[in-house]
């Protein structure tokens, strides 16, 4: 047995963000001052400076300025806040990544008995049963933080955080028997566990080779897997409301962008869709969309067993949400992904009603007046007011509603039929036919 408990390979003190925004970003101004009440119930006269979602900056009367928590706000406030971030333009950044000589690998542990290795990075722990060699580690949590803050960046409103501990988990497994043990899908080369809330991806999938009693980068090295399953960690609150096309077509999107060195070129993503083009050919050719109506429809079972039945059909599907994606991010409108960006919006702010839902449920069921029933159910006397329901879970008629007047907001109109075209033409205008 071999173990380094605490060792580090150090690259440097910390992940650095490189953002560089468009020349024609556009970035909020202040607003006009308006009355707030802050904490204490003290009415204050201040401007908007920023909101991130969780906080906001005011600028106060006499030029001194104030970060106040948004869950210290009232109703009213938050309202105003809600709209604020509505009415911004989306600002898409040219380039996203970390320095490579600023990201800090730890070796936690590397048993060689167990064929257990554990690494950590600033916003992640790894498991692998193989020891990396100390270039493929680099490389590795360079993709990983790297991920994170593209993710971050990137304007469709995703503050990643560990949905337990301190850190996102992700499991590296040697064999295609050791990932179907971790219980990876058939016909699938990574996967995202919403329920265990990590993701496992096989040494083959990265092209990986054994090195002596080490493993390396073999010339075939590829870090597209990876970026696709970090990005539905990274998106993992939205996951259960975000249609299928969009979970997989979003993950698609992030890892067919050119990635060099930790950094990611979003500013670059045509000549990224052509090496992915020239992927597919070299791997038999390039599939045939797939019909935008069936695929506004899938869920994530049909996608899962389609996937694990009909590879073939699956790819299509892949390739269909990615172009989707893709259109709606650099092509649509005037090219700057305010439909998307505006759907995504439409979405969160349905997944935080469902949220504080369940958080007042919560809370509300830890009463001591509140009896837990064996059946799972609970009684309380009628003096209490349990929280209301959303409609969108009240309802299934209500969902089907939701989900139809976000797609209105990609559609704008149009036909899947028409929309469709649109697709074809856009991507014929940059010498693409699909």
């Amino acid at each position: 047995m071999r173990s380094f408990p605490g060792h580090a390979i150090r690259v440097g003190a910390a992940a650095v963000l490189l953002l560089t925004m468009g020349a024609d970003a556009q970035l909020p101004t202040v607003e006009p001052d308006r009355e707030w009440v802050l904490t204490g119930g003290i009415p204050t006269r201040a401007g908007l400076q920023s909101f991130d979602g969780k906080s906001a900056v005011l600028r106060l009367p006499g030029g001194q300025r104030t970060t106040v928590s948004v869950d210290t706000l009232g109703e009213t406030d938050r309202a105003y806040l809600s709209e604020w971030k509505e009415r911004q333009p989306v600002v898409m950044p040219d380039s996203v990544g970390v320095e490579s000589n600023k990201v800090e690998v730890e070796v936690v542990s590397e048993d060689e008995r167990t064929e257990k290795y554990v690494y950590r990075t600033q916003h992640f722990e790894f498991t692998s049963d193989g020891r990396l060699t100390p270039s493929l580690l680099r490389d590795v949590a360079r993709n990983f933080e790297a991920t994170y803050e593209l993710v971050k960046a990137l304007p469709w409103g995703i503050d990643p955080q560990p949905e337990e501990g301190e850190r996102f988990q992700a499991i590296l497994v040697r064999s295609s028997e050791r990932y179907k043990e971790e219980g990876g899908p058939e016909n699938s080369g990574g996967v995202y566990f919403r329920g265990r809330k990590v993701f496992v991806v096989p040494f083959q999938s990265l092209g990986i080779e054994r090195v002596g009693k080490s493993f390396a980068k073999s010339s075939d090295y590829r870090s597209d897997t990876l970026v696709h399953e970090l990005t539905h960690q990274m998106m993992h609150a939205s996951l259960a409301i975000l249609p299928q096309w969009v979970v997989e077509g979003t993950a698609e999107y992030t890892n067919i962008l050119p990635l060099r060195l930790g950094v990611f070129r979003i500013s670059a993503a045509k000549s990224g869709l052509r090496e992915y083009l020239g992927f597919l050919k070299a791997r038999g050719g390039v599939p045939e969309p797939y019909p935008v109506e069936k695929l506004f429809g899938i869920s994530n079972k049909d996608w899962s067993e389609t996937l694990a039945t009909n590879p073939k059909e699956a790819r299509r599907m892949y390739f269909t949400a990615y172009l989707l994606v893709n259109y709606f991010m650099h092509m649509d409108g005037k090219g700057d992904g305010a439909a998307f960006v505006k759907f995504l919006r439409a979405v969160e702010r349905v997944r935080q009603e469902i949220a504080d839902y369940e958080n007042a449920w919560n809370t509300f069921t830890a009463l001591p007046e509140v009896e837990k029933l064996p059946n799972n159910s609970y009684r309380w006397p009628k003096s209490l007011r349990p929280p209301e329901k959303p409609e969108i879970l009240s309802l299934p008629e209500k969902q089907a509603e939701f989900e139809k007047s976000c797609l209105e907001i990609l559609l704008n109109g149009r036909t899947t039929d028409r929309l469709m075209e649109d697709i074809r033409s856009a991507y014929r205008r940059v010498g693409i036919k699909l």
